[in-house]
């Protein structure tokens, strides 16, 4: 299961080839200039270095970098989702607490007379706590 959208990958991707070929033009108009070529030549040979760069920095970043950030995303995303299972627990045991000391049943609904089977809290638990 991929952290990232397809969008957000896009935009990366986007703002990464810019980004290098912004650093292209400009390490090519500090040190490229010098070389003895024609416009057109000088022309190919940016155009050459740009995409060659981008293409050699995707691979690393490929190989290297995104499985550990899909991870790190991952692991956040899981991380987050035991927290809010800790803090749903926390709210039941709460409820619990509280049910105990109004000597009410924290499953039971008046109305119908029958306990919640999904464990849910009934509205009559709700209304005698406030």
């Amino acid at each position: 299961m991929a952290a990232l959208n397809q969008d957000t990958r896009l935009i990366m991707t986007i703002l990464f080839c810019g980004c290098l070929s912004g650093a292209n033009v400009f390490f090519y108009s500090k040190y490229g200039i010098d070389f003895p070529y024609t416009k057109l030549a000088h022309g190919v040979l940016f155009g050459l270095v740009t995409v060659g760069a981008i293409m050699i920095m995707k691979a690393i970043g490929d190989l290297f970098l995104n499985d550990r950030i899909e991870l790190f995303l991952l692991d956040r995303k899981i991380e987050a989702y035991w927290a809010r299972m800790s803090r749903d627990e926390q709210q039941k045991k709460k409820l619990l607490e509280a049910s105990k000391q109004f000597q009410t049943d924290y499953n039971t609904s008046p109305q119908f007379g029958f306990q919640n089977q999904n464990n849910e809290v009934s509205a009559d638990f709700l209304a005698k706590l406030q």
